[in-house]
Formats: structure tokens, sequence, C-alpha cells
């Protein structure tokens, strides 16, 4: 099974592919609301990030995710972190972990894109403004 945005909506897709099957290809149509999602440019740490914990903070609420090359036989997800943010459209605070023990973290992120966020940059960034309000 592989879990990701396929569509490039903002929801997370399904492919399973079952042993002596078809593979099945199931988009999300049910899902509302924003999203944020983050993909890791590992420097001292692996590449993608695997091994990296990732976090948001919104409202006092907490979501984490951990980065996984996969889970079970012959499946991969995607290195792409993807968080549910229901109506807000900013997080207040983002934080990542990295293997290698470095922590860096971004305050008022904009939602309903992709950010990049860099091993080797600054361990505290204010986005300046490119947060909205809910």
């Amino acid at each position: 099974m592989a879990v990701s945005d396929f569509d490039g909506d903002g929801d997370l897709d399904l492919i399973v592919n079952n042993y002596n099957a078809p593979v099945q290809y199931f988009v999300n149509e049910a899902a509302r609301g924003h999203s944020l999602r983050v993909r890791l440019r590992g420097r001292e740490s692996n590449r993608d990030g695997i091994g990296a914990k990732v976090g948001v903070e919104i409202d006092g609420q907490r979501q984490i995710r951990v980065v996984s090359a996969g889970d079970g036989y012959g499946s991969q997800f995607s290195r792409v972190v993807h968080f549910g943010l229901g109506d807000a459209t900013h997080v207040d605070r983002l934080w990542v972990e990295w293997p290698s023990g470095r922590r860096q973290e971004r305050f008022d992120v904009a939602g309903d894109r992709v950010i990049e966020v860099d091993e080797a940059a600054n361990p505290i960034a204010r986005s300046g403004g490119q947060g909205g309000r809910r």
C-alpha cells in the first residue's frame, strides 16, 4: 500500500497492490479542510529525512509524524509529510527533529501548500507574515 497526495489536492489517496491482483487506486474525495505538506532536505542526516520527527501545533493541539521509508511488504510512503489542518489556514508552530539531533522551528506557517525544510538552514525561522489567520 502506498499513501500520498497523488492527485495534488491536499488530501491523502491510496494505491493498493495485493499479491496476484490488479493495482487499485483510491482517490480521496471525502476529505474537507486545509492541509500543510512538508518536504525535508537532509544534509547531515540522510537526504530524505527518514527517521525525523515533524510536528505542527494549532491552537495548542499537536500532530506529530515520523518520516518513514515504508511499512510492510513491498510498500513505500511519500517522503512528503502531510498534516490535515481542518478549518485552520495556518499552523502556529512547525518543528523538525532530525536524526542528527538538530532541531528547527518555524512559526505562523501558511497552509494549503508544500514547504521545504532544509537541515542546513537556521534552527529557528520566523515565517514573517507568510501565515494567515484562521
